[in-house]
């Protein structure tokens, strides 16, 4: 890599994103790319275009992949020390934080937990998208990765709970949702969603939509409207949509099915299962084995998982599950997270095809490559095959 960077004047980051493919590609062929960024920067090699989805198939792109704090840590960075180190060549979260401060495109460079899910309907049409959480760092999130998708709007927005680092980043919807200026007589009235969007829907249980309306009162009171469809102020507009914690809905067309999991206590996040018809058929038998594999289980903030909920991962796990996404915090216990090793156990009694874990912190778990290379052993020894994500991760396109 040094050698790299000294005599050919390519950038550390874009380096390490072709080390990437180059030494994993084999084992995670899953793991296609990582969104273009910092690669886009440099005029000479611009990054390759990202696929075109097909009719029937969806993407996902990881926009964030770690604690509520973000890495780097600002305690660890203002104080120039972390609270406990992990053995790891790198000694300790600070140079973790550091490396990840220095790096924009460091795969230490964590932001609040966030998913994109980008399909495409059976009968084909433009690309919609879907964002799991919306928290502290969502701004940031979105200016590194959108421009590689060529994406500027989502059309809906699920929510796991009411915390930080999964409602704040709400206020910056109206940058997601592209509106167009209303004129006539040549005064100009207000302003309108794109043609063929509405508001942006945001989906969650009772509890977490009751959390965003008392946060964001100016989102979720009366709009003003100057007249149906068009607004007075560019807000956003969004729909507010409470569902059961075991709702089984679509969202144009795109099955998901919510479960949920305690995070700390009995505090409710929600899970979901996505692009599995069969898990949202309401005619199938409750304790039946669906169908068809799960293309995708994603749990971004867990510290147990109810009785009934592991009862029904362990019937779609019968059928398959070929990527599942845990929460991962930190080598030792904590109240409201999986620990590192919980997070295997939960994996090894599942089984799924590939993991990956997301909610990472720094010191408490160690360098993003170094924890790789632990855990790629896992494959040799256990067949299980899991390994740490990164912000701007995509991953294979699938069928639903």
């Amino acid at each position: 890599h040094t050698f790299l960077c000294l005599f050919s004047g390519i950038s550390p980051a874009f380096v390490h994103a072709l080390s990437w493919k180059m030494t994993d590609s084999d084992d995670l062929e899953d793991f296609v790319q990582r969104v273009p960024s910092a690669m886009g920067r440099l005029p000479s090699m611009p990054p390759d275009p990202l696929p075109d989805l097909s009719p029937g198939t969806f993407d996902v792109v990881i926009l964030g992949s770690g604690v509520s704090t973000a890495v780097p840590m600002l305690a660890h960075i203002l104080s120039g020390k972390c609270c406990e180190g992990t053995g790891m060549r790198k000694l300790d979260g600070i140079n973790v934080c550091r490396e990840a401060m220095d790096n924009w495109d460091s795969p230490n460079k964590r932001f609040n937990v966030s998913l994109l899910l980008r399909f495409q309907k059976p009968e084909g049409g433009r690309t919609h998208i879907i964002m799991v959480d919306a928290g502290k760092t969502m701004r940031q999130a979105v200016l590194k990765t959108f421009p590689g998708l060529d994406a500027d709007s989502i059309d809906a927005l699920l929510l796991t709970h009411g915390h930080a680092d999964a409602i704040l980043g709400l206020d910056d919807l109206r940058d997601l949702q592209v509106s167009e200026q209303v004129w006539e007589g040549g005064v100009m009235l207000g302003y309108q969603p794109r043609s063929g969007s509405g508001p942006i829907r945001i989906i969650s249980n009772g509890d977490t939509i009751q959390r965003v309306r008392e946060a964001f009162p100016y989102i979720c009171g009366g709009i003003d409207f100057v007249r149906p469809g068009v607004l007075r102020r560019r807000v956003t507009w969004v729909e507010l949509e409470e569902v059961d914690d075991n709702a089984a809905i679509d969202v144009l067309g795109f099955p998901i099915k919510f479960f949920p999991v305690w995070h700390g206590g009995t505090y409710v996040s929600l899970g979901f299962a996505f692009g599995c018809k069969a898990l949202c058929d309401p005619n199938a038998p409750a304790d039946a084995v669906p169908t068809q594999r799960c293309p995708l289980i994603f749990i971004s903030d867990v510290k147990e998982v109810p009785p009934d909920t592991m009862a029904w991962l362990e019937r779609v796990a019968k059928a398959g599950i070929d990527l599942l996404i845990v929460d991962a915090l930190k080598r030792t216990s904590h109240s409201t997270h999986f620990s590192l090793d919980e997070a295997l156990d939960f994996l090894r009694h599942l089984r799924p095809k590939k993991a990956l874990l997301v909610g990472m912190s720094s010191c408490e778990l160690g360098d993003h490559d170094e924890v790789n290379q632990e855990l790629i052993k896992l494959r040799e020894t256990e067949g299980l095959d899991v390994q740490l994500s990164y912000d701007g991760m995509r991953l294979q396109t699938r069928k639903y």
